[in-house]
């Protein structure tokens, strides 16, 4: 084995293990931040449905990023592929050192944009008209969807109090739905967000997007093992999170990341998560202190400045390279 298919196959696993790190802080951050199970039932629970997301609906998003942004024979150099996933593992990683949750789908998106820029055979329409505008509407969808539902429930009064005490009288069923609910948003993950590392390979040619979502899923569960922190950081530190409350946040971005993965768009999971969860504490705590709260601040900079490091060190490796 030489030393770019070295290169090459531990870059692959390290992206895939830091990946799942920052994607099980969005699937079941609401569980372990509010004590619903342990985080290795949470952890278990993730590889399983993530793997089962990947291989049934994730060929679309991997064909966006494999020959969507793109042209495919650009990936045909193998030196480029290693780039591209090195870039984004490392930004990657240093956002879940900062144990803040990052986009796997925005670093590696710019990564292979910056890419584009540097052959200058960039699809800009894709680019322009199709990610960057879900990018920023289906966050803001799920954002006001999250408020307007539970404005009809907070704060509490003579209205809503009977709503209360029925969640209340049937809080099992409550919570065996929220973990479902999570187990759904981990199969939309994986519909999603493994393409980020197997796109650029499918690409190249080097393996087919279904045997490397197949191999490659139990790779992206078990970094939750490693990478888990991040999780806290939305489920506590934001604001905490009821049953009821976590239930709805489930339904409205795991359906949205579905809905982008059918559609072939690589979805941030973790920004429509963020949104939703801050929806809820615009409602409980008021609009106007969102932009005081420290954590929620960490997290809009790294979303920020994870990508531009992904676009330097692909732009600085090229340069180096190629």
């Amino acid at each position: 084995m030489d030393i770019s298919t070295t290169l090459l196959a531990g870059g692959s696993i390290f992206f895939a293990m830091n990946m799942g790190g920052s994607g099980f802080s969005s699937s079941f951050s609401v569980e372990t931040g509010a004590n619903l199970i342990t985080k290795k039932q949470a952890i278990l629970l993730f590889a399983i449905f993530v793997t089962v997301g990947a291989v049934l609906w994730g060929g679309n998003v991997v064909k966006t990023l494999g020959s969507g942004i793109i042209p495919s024979g650009t990936f045909n150099n193998i030196k480029i592929v290693i780039t591209v996933i090195l870039a984004s593992s490392i930004s990657l990683f240093i956002a879940n050192l900062l144990k803040v949750p990052e986009s796997t789908s925005w670093v590696t998106v710019f990564s292979i944009s910056t890419v584009g820029i540097f052959f200058s055979n960039l699809n800009f329409k894709i680019f322009l008209y199709k990610i960057i505008p879900s990018w920023i509407i289906l966050p803001v969808v799920g954002y006001f969807i999250t408020f307007l539902i539970l404005k009809i429930f907070y704060p509490l009064s003579e209205k809503n109090f009977r709503i209360f005490e029925l969640l209340t009288k049937y809080e099992r069923k409550t919570r065996i739905f929220v973990i479902a609910s999570s187990c759904c948003v981990a199969m939309a993950l994986g519909s999603n967000n493994v393409a980020n590392v197997i796109g650029p390979l499918s690409g190249a040619g080097i393996i087919s997007p279904r045997s490397g979502l197949a191999l490659l899923s139990p790779v992206f569960g078990a970094g939750a093992i490693v990478f888990h922190s991040p999780s806290i950081t939305v489920g506590k530190e934001i604001v905490p999170l009821g049953l009821f409350t976590a239930a709805i946040i489930k339904f409205i971005f795991g359906s949205l990341l579905l809905i982008a993965s059918l559609l072939g768009i690589p979805q941030s999971c973790v920004q429509l998560n963020v949104a939703c969860v801050v929806a809820v504490f615009a409602t409980k705590e008021g609009t106007r202190n969102i932009v005081k709260k420290w954590s929620i601040k960490k997290i809009l900079l790294l979303w920020f400045v994870s990508p531009c490091i992904a676009s330097f060190l692909t732009y600085f490796m090229l340069w180096l390279l190629i």
